[in-house]
């Protein structure tokens, strides 16, 4: 709806209202001039250190993967075109500024991120459908919500409130806004943008990005670009939210003909490009979660949704079976998750006796949030992968192997002593040394250096009487073997009473 006109008069008569830098306004009217000069323009953009080595940055980054270097700023307007350059520098100078908005309860963090993962799919999609616009279409949707930055600026506790009342639900902030202020973020964000003198199409980009079909129809595909990037957005913070995953493949299929596959390949290329993009722009997002957590989540939901549909077309029996399946699954390794866990170990609780011992092996994982911390998730993730696999192939006929929880790994075999459960811990330490010897993480390739600190008990119908003492038993010894230089094994043995 159209901006009430006394909170138009209140926004841009406010001394808070975010300004345009003057870099950007030099480029602006350097490039609306009839014949752009290319060399002053590139001079201006040279003149900020701080900006042309963004640019520089950013050209020669996996942004682009262009095939060679670019050296200079002149060079990469050369390279990548006047418009490219143009929209780009707008945007770090703009990005640059805009960052520093917001104030006490607004969520810097959550905002940023958000637009952040709206970019760089929105990107995605136009690489994938070959939208020449790309640079335009990043930017707008990186700058969509401006004017959710210039209403909490000028509004301050008024708009926090109201943001506070959708719990971070972006699709019922339009409506709640036009209740309580006569006019929403979208109009203000494209007033502010207008104002600003940016150019036309980043304009309605972000004054249309959540009202597409409403825009010129030699504008739709584009806007609608931009639009699809916030329902990838809302998918990747929400992956395990089937209604989003619906969404999302929705909007693909039906405005663009991408189906699931292909879909989901856009996901993850923006999962992990939105990395690269948060490093290039500073953006203050806080740490992103990894790729491969989002993933499984997001194929997992996917799953159920398709599972869900063919209860409708009488296979009911077959996708309970294999809900069933799904929910005793962790999503990043795929072996059994703590639930299962808890679910096994006291049913073969109750079976225990003198000729049939309960064996428990408690593997925590030593300098694993090194790798998180130096690496990233992702390498974090691959470690966890290649663990389980470990786990899986040494208790193969043995026992059956879960994942605990973070990097807290479990073994639980039936009939098997304390003795044989000795023996397999050894042999599982000395697998994950092997295996870890295997595996390279990061950029450089490096080997993780994870190992194991392992702890052993065995339940033989006395001592304990719940299945969680047996559990705590294990570890202790865990907790001993970290305590004892760590990559080691120790076994819980219960003290006998002195005679």
């Amino acid at each position: 709806m159209p901006l009430d006109a006394k909170l138009m008069d209140r926004l841009f008569s406010s001394p808070q209202l975010p300004s345009m830098p003057a870099v950007a306004m030099q480029i602006i009217d350097l490039v609306q001039e009839d014949e752009a000069d290319v060399d002053k323009i590139a001079e201006t953009i040279s003149l900020d250190p701080a900006l042309s080595t963004k640019m520089l940055k950013t050209v020669n980054s996996s942004f682009y993967g262009l095939p060679k270097t670019v050296g200079s700023v002149h060079q990469a307007v050369v390279v990548l075109g006047l418009n490219s350059v143009k929209t780009l520098a707008l945007g770090f100078s703009l990005v640059g500024k805009l960052t520093h908005s917001g104030g006490d309860g607004f969520d810097q963090m959550a905002y940023w991120r958000r637009n952040l993962y709206c970019a760089t799919a929105a990107k995605q999609l136009c690489d994938k459908l070959n939208i020449v616009q790309a640079e335009e279409v990043f930017m707008s949707s990186l700058l969509q919500d401006v004017g959710m930055l210039a209403l909490v600026q000028v509004l301050g506790e008024e708009y926090i409130s109201l943001l506070d009342q959708i719990k971070g639900d972006h699709r019922k902030l339009s409506k709640l806004e036009n209740a309580e202020l006569g006019g929403d973020h979208t109009e203000v964000g494209g007033a502010l943008a207008e104002s600003w003198g940016l150019p036309p199409l980043l304009v309605e980009s972000i004054r249309l990005h959540e009202r597409p079909d409403e825009s010129d129809e030699n504008l739709r595909q584009v806007i609608r670009v931009v639009n699809a990037g916030s329902f990838a957005a809302e998918l990747i913070e929400h992956p395990e939210d089937q209604q989003r995953v619906r969404n999302y493949h929705m909007i693909l299929s039906g405005w663009f003909d991408i189906e699931e596959e292909e879909a989901g390949q856009l996901l993850e290329n923006t999962c992990r490009q939105a990395r690269e993009t948060q490093r290039l722009f500073d953006l203050p997002t806080g740490e992103l979660e990894g790729t491969e957590e989002i993933m499984a989540r997001a194929r997992e939901a996917l799953e159920l949704i398709s599972l869900q549909n063919a209860r409708t077309s009488g296979e009911l029996q077959q996708a309970n079976q294999e809900l069933a399946q799904k929910a005793q699954r962790d999503a990043i390794t795929g072996l059994y998750n703590r639930r299962h866990f808890d679910e096994q170990l006291d049913e073969q609780f109750l079976t225990v006796g003198p000729d049939k011992p309960l064996s428990l092996v408690f593997i925590d994982l030593d300098h694993f949030k090194s790798v998180n911390d130096t690496y990233g998730h992702d390498a974090g993730d691959a470690v966890l992968v290649a663990i389980a696999k470990t786990l899986s192939e040494t208790a193969e006929g043995r026992g059956d192997a879960f994942r605990y929880g973070g990097d807290e790994f479990l073994l639980l075999s039936s009939g098997m002593s304390r003795n044989d459960a000795a023996l397999l811990a050894e042999e599982l330490r000395l697998n994950i040394i092997a295996a870890m010897a295997k595996l390279e993480i990061g950029e450089e390739g490096v080997n993780p250096g994870v190992t194991g600190s392992i702890g052993v008990a065995t339940y033989e119908g006395t001592l304990f009487k719940r299945p969680e003492q047996l559990v705590k038993a294990a570890d202790k010894g865990a907790y001993a073997a970290k305590s004892s230089g760590r990559n080691a094994v120790r076994v819980f043995v219960p003290k006998t009473k002195a005679a």
